[in-house]
């Protein structure tokens, strides 16, 4: 008696196209960052809450540089703004920046397939963004700010991406060109 080899059953998300991925991802980061607009505090212990745009920024910037993405991204860097009472395009820069830089590192490596890549790539993406954030907040305000807070949503963001990352993931196919899948 023969076995057949067992089929694998693809999930729903491996069939979704890349707007609906877009858009569901686009949704959990603007849900995470409503929610970071309550109280952050349980049992008096003050929460770091991720900065859920650089998310989307490395998670989107695998498949290469697209319009839509940078919309969402332009969009959610003014809110930031607003929301942190920060000069107007201040974390729209930030975004779009990590997003551009997200696709290089895409563009020169397969992320998707390189382990260390897809490991090393989004460590270093998080803590250039939270470098330059610390770089942009001292300058505005023409002193060194504290830079334990901004390390802190570092850890956050990144601990939270690490578990996440399949939901910012476009679906860009082996072989396509940059910027097709989004």
């Amino acid at each position: 008696m023969s076995r057949s080899p067992a089929r694998k059953t693809k999930s729903l998300w491996s069939q979704t196209g890349p707007t609906p991925r877009l858009l569901f991802g686009a949704f959990a980061i603007a849900a995470i960052g409503l929610l970071g607009l309550t109280p952050r505090e349980f049992f008096g212990l003050s929460v770091a809450w991720p900065y859920a745009a650089l998310w989307g920024a490395v998670g989107w910037g695998r498949v290469g540089l697209s319009l839509r993405p940078m919309a969402f991204l332009i969009v959610f860097g003014l809110v930031q703004d607003v929301t942190f009472h920060a000069p107007l395009g201040c974390f729209v820069i930030l975004n779009l920046l990590a997003y551009g830089a997200s696709a290089a590192i895409a563009d020169m490596f397969d992320v998707m397939n390189e382990p260390l890549i897809a490991i090393l790539a989004p460590i270093l993406l998080f803590s250039g963004a939270f470098l330059l954030l610390w770089l942009m907040a001292s300058t505005l305000e023409d002193h060194a700010v504290r830079a334990m807070p901004l390390f802190a949503s570092l850890l956050t963001t990144g601990a939270v991406y690490a578990v996440l990352h399949r939901m910012f993931d476009l679906g860009r196919r082996p072989g396509e060109m940059a910027g097709q899948a989004g």
